[in-house]
């Protein structure tokens, strides 16, 4: 039996948050929770808004995915405190430990945090590391990876990046750009929401007076070009859903860029949404919210799995 602990399943869903009034109480709610109300109330404060508005119905689907989610995920295991008392245990259905979680320590700055983790499992170690960010008095989850010995960054320096590499790198900082510039737009115009074409995020035109357009102007005119191309890919924006004229859902939208020449230009193709994860495939196609979750390198971040 395979039994995924639930900080691979933040991984696979934007659906998830920490709660706490510090990073390392927030860290143990989630591993624990038992009820989709915990979760919920500690998603990042978007999308948290965006579940709080749905119909009562539509809601209690998300709230019964969740817990579908998280059974699926950890195969009938639980997260529990250890009963030592010195971080967590992973057990099956019937009571045995298959892992060891330890917090090995905790780094705050401000309303950053970074938490290191050990995980054990069948004699064989690795440390991971969660980082957070405080939002709305709340301990919300950033991103979760592995953290590897290295000959202190030498190699990578010596590394030189191929133009595919740079393209790549490049193409990730475009979306990202892009989900900004989105937000800020969304925020300025509540009535609206996100726009449906991304002409609307360049500037107005020089003979109005620069105050109407004072939202405008997030992004250069470049990125009204359609189709939109940049540094050997092209970028498509989709509005799936419209904003209902308030700031609690401003809507929701996807991102996605691809290779101009697959393998030639890129041998990435990569996808974003609302919730601002990043998704990639090395396919030759669009990719979607079901590929791989990738860092901001465009690297896979891998998923821990105890057997």
């Amino acid at each position: 039996m395979r039994v995924r602990w639930l900080i691979s399943l933040l991984l696979a869903s934007p659906l998830y948050a920490f709660q706490g009034t510090t990073p390392e109480a927030a860290l143990e709610e989630i591993a624990t929770a038992t009820q989709p109300e915990v979760i919920v109330r500690h998603l990042p404060e978007p999308v948290e808004k965006r579940i709080e508005s749905l119909p009562r119905a539509k809601k209690q689907e998300v709230l019964n995915k969740l817990l579908e989610m998280k059974s699926s995920q950890l195969s009938a295991a639980t997260i529990r405190p250890a009963q030592d008392g010195d971080g967590w245990e992973a057990i099956d259905d019937k009571g045995v430990v298959k892992a060891h979680i330890f917090l090995e320590n905790a780094f705050i700055s401000g309303v950053d945090a970074m938490l290191p983790l050990r995980i054990e499992n069948d004699g064989e170690s690795e440390s991971f590391i969660v980082t957070m960010h405080l939002e709305s008095h709340e301990w919300r989850i950033d991103s979760f990876g592995s953290w590897e010995k290295s000959d202190l960054g030498i190699t990578q320096l010596l590394h030189e990046p191929t133009e595919m590499e740079n393209n790549e790198t490049a193409a990730i900082g475009t979306l990202q750009a892009i989900s900004q510039a989105l937000r800020r737009y969304a925020g300025s115009h509540p009535e609206v929401g996100f726009p449906s074409d991304l002409k609307l995020l360049t500037a107005g035109p020089k003979n109005v007076d620069p105050a109407v357009w004072r939202y405008l102007g997030i992004l250069d005119e470049s990125f009204a070009a359609d189709p939109l191309v940049k540094g050997g890919y092209r970028f498509r924006y989709l509005l799936t859903s419209s904003g209902d004229g308030t700031d609690q859902n401003p809507g929701s939208f996807e991102l996605t860029a691809v290779p101009l020449e697959f393998g030639e230009t890129g041998a990435k193709s990569f996808f974003m949404d609302i919730t601002g994860n990043i998704h990639m495939t090395t396919e030759n196609r669009l990719a979607t919210d079901d590929d791989p979750a990738a860092d901001a390198s465009g690297n896979p971040i891998r998923t821990v799995i105890f057997e």
